[in-house]
């Protein structure tokens, strides 16, 4: 039988520093040659020259991974259907036993990918940053630049914050709902290069397809966290920027393929050879993180089917630990009797 996880349950079952924990554990698999995650793939019907995650797109989506250690593979579902209602939107993770094919469970969720986001950077921010970061740089005001503000400070004491957006006035209500919700200083900037020599921690979390940190917005000590540059078009840091960082990091192989390092490549600005790391590497102690202070380090999260199985594998065992979720039967049975 399978356990179905809803979005209530998935409430429920854990906080942030869990699914930092699980992001952490995912990678390290991997690192160990554990794991593997191969490349989302979209169909995408309408809107099609719209960015990754735009709500307005008409699309339907698939990921897949494997955890050995964990013992599972996710199979990992999406379609957007703008017009249609209750929902327009569905995400559904299935987690498949590697042992004997059963279906475990269904995570029927939207939070669990926005989170395993947050906690892809949050895992940079932990092993890439100075441990005395207090200040984050927001660039990027929208949903996904607020989850990403809210994990920083499960890994860093991060008591001030600076947000810019393209409109003003996003960036204004950005720092008031964060200030509130976080109580600590949010200040939203006009421009980025105000940033400079203020932040330890930068997160870039926009829809850009052209470049918009540059070289000399990084000081030395600096880390970034590159996340909305997720798709071929998308770049948020120019190339002469990423020439500049001591560590690059990845999060795997299917970075390539993402605007912000395929661009570049392309240009000559930097070469496939000067990433440093990809993050399980890291995670798993074969690479060291940040080792001088004076380090300028990036991190490149565009998100992984591998961090949605490390957290639906986390989520699904607090709920058989709280009895929660409901059982149904396994769908990929399809004995005539089971149907019956």
């Amino acid at each position: 039988m399978t356990l179905l996880i809803t979005e209530s349950d998935v409430i429920k079952c854990a906080a942030l520093k869990d699914y930092v924990e699980a992001a952490e554990d995912g990678y390290r698999q991997m690192g160990l040659g554990l794991a593997e995650t191969l490349p989302r793939r979209e169909v995408r019907i309408r809107g099609k020259d719209l960015p990754h995650a735009d709500p307005r797109m008409t699309k339907v989506s698939d990921g897949l991974a494997l955890l050995e250690e964990s013992g599972i593979v996710v199979v990992s579902l999406g379609y957007s259907f703008p017009g249609k209602k209750d929902p327009s939107r569905r995400f559904l993770k299935y987690l498949v036993s590697a042992d004997n094919g059963d279906v475990l469970a269904i995570v029927d969720s939207f939070k669990v990918g926005a989170n395993r986001t947050g906690a892809g950077g949050a895992l940079g921010a932990k092993l890439l940053s100075r441990k005395d970061s207090h200040t984050a740089g927001m660039v990027g005001a929208g949903n996904q630049a607020r989850i990403q503000l809210r994990f920083l400070r499960v890994v860093r004491e991060i008591t001030r914050a600076y947000v810019f957006s393209r409109t003003p006035s996003k960036s204004q209500k950005f720092a008031d709902d964060m200030e509130k919700e976080l109580s600590i200083d949010v200040t939203p900037v006009a421009q980025i290069p105000e940033m400079r020599g203020k932040v330890d921690i930068m997160v870039t979390a926009t829809q850009s397809f052209t470049p918009i940190v540059k070289a000399e917005d990084l000081l030395p000590g600096i880390h970034v966290n590159v996340i909305g540059a997720d798709d071929p078009p998308k770049i948020e840091l120019e190339g002469d920027a990423l020439r500049k960082a001591d560590k690059l990091v990845i999060a795997a192989e299917d970075c390539l393929s993402a605007g912000q390092l395929a661009i570049p490549i392309a240009e000559g600005k930097i070469a496939r050879e000067q990433i440093y790391a990809t993050m399980g590497e890291i995670a798993a102690r074969r690479k060291p993180g940040r080792e001088r202070d004076d380090e300028i380090t990036i991190f490149h999260s565009p998100g992984l089917t591998l961090e949605d199985g490390a957290a639906c594998f986390m989520v699904y065992t607090r709920a058989r630990q709280l009895g929660l979720g409901r059982v149904i039967p396994d769908p990929f049975d399809l004995n005539p009797s089971a149907l019956n």
